[in-house]
Order: structure tokens, then sequence, then C-alpha cells
């Protein structure tokens, strides 16, 4: 399942490289105004940090490890940058900014550019916080600070942080929810700190990424994702009930042997639960827009969408997880969640899926696609 959440942070990069990074400074200013011994430092620091950003390989000279665990999203979107890929050629990372207001701990803005196609290409902007350790610097992700004046409230096991508004009809529809999936999945009632931003665009600020070319233009209701090991959600949905996402990475992160887990089905129960996550549309509306496809191609065979994962889509839903939706549906219906629990337990590439579907429904490929028609023109 974790690779599906890797995909969206490794999107251009490939062919890991040890070479040591060497930043540049814009315009040659100095990291620290007036103080070229502490400059020296930090950009030596931020050299070797970058470094082990660069070959995915932190240590705990530049990352205090429990930050390095709160914040998995942070450095994850800063591993591998660097790495060239086919089509984009990278430039030494560029100091655009830094600034103290102690004269201790320091923030950078670093950005990430190169050629792509041989035209100037932005790939990131990237703030994080310097802060002094035995000799030289450790890094920091800038969340704790861009969060420090949010709005807080808890409700039940969920204590909700937000800039604005809460609808707080919707968070006890959530909190609600949350400890009935403890309930059915057998696991303690923890507690969960959940970040409801406005937009996306807010989300990705509050962690320091001022621009990412892999996610600042996505749509609204996109992006929703654990951290700190499934005890902090957020959503860049303006949503205090996100299921669609929730969901798979609350599987994830409270049952045992995840690494047995079918991501492609588990993000289908996350599907059946709170709808698709980048259009946010609902299980019926799902069903009409399956219904519309094979009306309007009478030769669309289910079973080949499935096997086809994300090359194959309906209406901007990829058939693989929406088909598991649906697949979740009949499973509730004629049976329980421990049914449901055994058809996620299918292997990570799903080796067991099929045998398990046979026990559970007897259904296998030969009446799949059948199975799945009925399933989409019940109302």
């Amino acid at each position: 399942m974790r690779n599906i959440k890797i995909l969206i942070w490794s999107m251009f990069i490939c062919n890991i490289t040890y070479s040591q990074v060497a930043v540049n400074k814009n315009f040659n200013l100095e990291l620290v105004e007036k103080d070229s011994i502490k400059s020296s430092v930090i950009e030596r620091s931020l050299n070797g940090f970058l470094t082990e950003a660069l070959n995915q390989d932190y240590s705990n000279e530049y990352v205090d490890t429990l930050h390095l665990k709160k914040y998995e999203f942070f450095f994850a979107k800063l591993s591998g940058i660097g790495n060239n890929s086919e089509s984009i050629k990278f430039n030494p990372p560029n100091i655009v900014k830094s600034y103290s207001s102690d004269g201790e701990e320091y923030r950078l803005t670093v950005a990430f550019t190169g050629l792509k196609k041989k035209i100037p290409f932005v790939y990131q902007l990237t703030e994080l916080i310097a802060v002094p350790y035995l000799d030289h610097y450790r890094f920091y992700c800038p969340f704790e600070e861009n969060t420090k004046d949010f709005n807080k409230k808890k409700i039940k096991t969920v204590t909700y942080f937000f800039s604005r508004d809460l609808n707080e009809l919707k968070a006890n529809e959530f909190a609600d929810f949350k400890d009935e999936l403890s309930e059915l999945t057998k696991t303690p009632k923890s507690n969960l700190d959940y970040y409801c931003f406005q937009n996306l665009d807010e989300l990705l600020k509050s962690y320091g990424f001022l621009y990412s070319a892999r996610q600042c233009n996505f749509l609204c209701y996109d992006l929703g994702f654990s951290d700190n090991e499934g005890e902090m959600f957020l959503t860049g949905t303006n949503n205090e009930n996100y299921l669609s996402e929730y969901v798979a990475d609350f599987l994830y992160y409270n049952l045992p042997n995840r690494e047995n887990m079918y991501g492609t089905f588990a993000i289908g129960v996350s599907t059946y639960y709170g709808g698709y996550g980048i259009t946010n549309a609902s299980m019926d509306e799902l069903k009409q827009d399956f219904r519309n496809k094979s009306k309007h191609n009478p030769d669309f065979n289910f079973l080949e969408e499935f096997k086809k994962g994300r090359k194959s889509s309906v209406n901007r839903h990829f058939s693989h997880y929406v088909i598991s939706a649906f697949l979740c549906e009949e499973v509730l219906m004629k049976g329980n969640f421990e049914d449901l629990l055994s058809l996620i337990y299918s292997g990570d590439n799903g080796e067991m899926f099929f045998k398990k579907l046979k026990e559970i429904l007897n259904l296998d490929e030969s009446n799949f696609n059948q199975t799945v028609a009925r399933i989409i023109n019940e109302k």
C-alpha cells in the first residue's frame, strides 16, 4: 500500500546517485548576514543534509530521528530530488532566502530547479528550519511553527486543528466513525490529531512547500494522508470527515502484517465509505459513471479494466479502485467485516485476491464481469 503513496512524491525520480550536493546562494548573498563563520557552518550542514536527501538515506547527524518519523511526508518529498531523470536535468539547489528571529535558528528557502526539454523548470520551493546541534546544524520541517496559531477542538478521541471554521456536525460524524472502525477491527481507540486545511495550498505551505510541481496545481479534492505513523491525519479538502483517504491509512497503521495488505482493495474500501478522493464522487455517482461507460461501450470488460490498474479510468476514476469499492459493497451485503479484512490481506500485489473472492463470494474470473455489471445496475 505504501508503494501507492510513495508514487505521489517519486514521479520523476530514478537512478540513485551518491554525489555530494553543493548548494548555490542567490546572487552570492551570505546565508547569515554579517556572520561568515556561521554562514559557512550552515552551508556545510545543508550540503550534508541535502546529500542524504538526494540519496534517500537520512542520518541522525542532520535529522532528529523522532522528527523524521513524525513528518515523514516532508522528508519523503525532499528525497531523491536531483537524481536526473530522462525528462529533467537538475541544477544544484539554490538558497534564495534565509533569516532568523533569534540569531540561533534559521529559516531557509531552497529552490530545486532544472531544465526540462532544455527549458528552465522550477520543481520545488521548500522552507526548512536549521537548528544548532553539536558543531553543525540539523534540519526540521516548519509545520509546528506554521500551525502554532491554529484553532483547536477535541471531539471524543479526535483533536481538530483548523485555521478558520470547523463544521462540528461533520467532525462528530468522523469521530463516531473512527471509534466504530476501531470496534470493527478490534483495535484500541487511540487519539488522533486531525488537521483540516482550507485547501491543498494551505496544507503544503504549512509543511514548508511554497511550490511543488508534483502537487500544487491539483484539484481541490485531492489530498488527504496520515503522518507520524498514523497519529496525525491531514486534508487539503476543507473536509472534517474525509473518509476517502482515512480508512485505508487507518487499516495500514493500526492492523498487523501491513506488508500483506492489498493496497488496491484497501483504497477501494476507503472509496466505499468516503467516495472517490479526487472528485469526491459518491458510490451512487460512481455506479452511474460506470453504467454510462458500459452503455456507450458494450465491450467494456470489468475484469480486463480491473487488471489494467492505473492504466484504466472512467471519468477520471481509476477503475481498479472503484471496482474494488463495488466488491466491498457486495461483501458487506452478503458477509461481514471479517470477510472484508480477509480480502484486504490478499498480498501486496493481490496474489490471493481471486482465491479469496471465490471463497467469500463464489466469484472468480469466469463470472467477474457479469457480477460487477449486476452490482452497478442495482440501485
